[in-house]
């Protein structure tokens, strides 16, 4: 399964991914946890040091991923000719969450044998005036294109605050994204955009909301009120929770009053409509779009050879 947390800046979203790679854990699930958000707040929640010489976007360290993915698949002539949406194809090699796996055995922290973290990165001062993130989060989209889940694997990915997943393929990479929903009207109105944008993306039914920070009955109401219908889940305000960050302790399931919220999450994410099929097709339209932008040809050329044959 893959899950993405997303949701405005502050709202929790890094905090509750953080809970929920720990629910996993403590269920015996194999998991690899992605901080992909350029403020690279989901590593050190987790007690790994993010470092920019393990950072997935360092030019050394993505060109090793994309080299290992890359494989003899015969429709992408080189490293360099990967782009953002280039899909697996004959002779690519596939990211397991097997211990051994070149790209988690190169790249990630294993916090133990079943359970890894790997992190995008953030702006360095080479990138100042020169850089945009989602150039970062091109590793990011190759790596999850080109992933092979076992059962039981989970992949937990803290997202770029707000609605970036929509300039690129991410919206279209997990079978439940969570938008974390404070009782505030600016994180209202980021949940609401990214409803939106998702419905307009055809990725509507693969995203919920869950009210984070709910203090009383009041805020209930006001997020019952100004979601339409409510969010999906409720994380209370959680004074062990508090304690612990407070103490600079890194936040585990044991610090909820109740992990009711993230065992929803789990079901909802286990039972959702995305298939390899629909994504599939979603990220082969994202692939063509992509293809017929400017920057790409000129830079590229024709990419559209990257993609096989539609199956009947």
């Amino acid at each position: 399964m893959r899950i993405a947390f997303t949701g405005k800046g502050g709202s929790g979203k890094s905090t509750l991914a953080a809970l929920f790679v720990g629910f996993l854990r403590s269920a015996g699930h194999r998991v690899l946890a992605i901080d992909a958000d350029v403020n690279v707040h989901l590593a050190p929640l987790l007690g790994v040091t993010a470092t920019p010489a393990s950072a997935m976007s360092q030019p050394r360290n993505a060109a090793s991923i994309r080299r290992h993915l890359l494989g003899t698949n015969p429709r992408v002539s080189a490293v360099e000719q990967f782009v953002p949406t280039t899909p697996p194809g004959p002779g690519s090699r596939l990211v397991t969450l097997d211990p051994a796996d070149p790209v988690l055995a190169g790249h990630a922290t294993a916090l133990d044998p079943g359970t890894h973290v790997l992190h995008v990165g953030t702006y360095e001062r080479e990138d100042i005036g020169a850089g945009c993130y989602h150039g970062h989060l091109a590793i990011l989209e190759n790596l999850l294109s080109h992933l092979h889940l076992g059962a039981g694997d989970w992949v937990v990915c803290d997202m770029v605050a707000g609605t970036d997943a929509f300039a690129n393929s991410l919206h279209a990479q997990f079978d439940l994204i969570v938008v974390v929903v404070e009782p505030t009207p600016e994180s209202v109105s980021v949940a609401r955009r990214y409803r939106d944008l998702a419905t307009a993306a055809g990725v509507g039914d693969v995203v919920v909301m869950v009210g984070n920070k709910v203090g009383d009955d009041v805020d209930l109401a006001y997020l019952t009120n100004e979601l339409s219908g409510g969010p999906f889940a409720v994380v209370p305000m959680q004074a062990g929770l508090r304690r612990a960050r407070q103490a600079g302790v890194c936040p585990t399931p044991q610090d909820l009053d109740d992990v009711a919220p993230l065992s929803r999450l789990a079901e909802r994410a286990q039972d959702g409509p995305m298939t390899p099929q629909r994504r599939a097709a979603l990220l082969r339209d994202l692939h063509l779009r992509l293809a017929e932008q400017s920057w790409v040809r000129n830079a590229y050329g024709d990419v559209t050879g990257q993609l096989g044959p539609v199956l009947a």
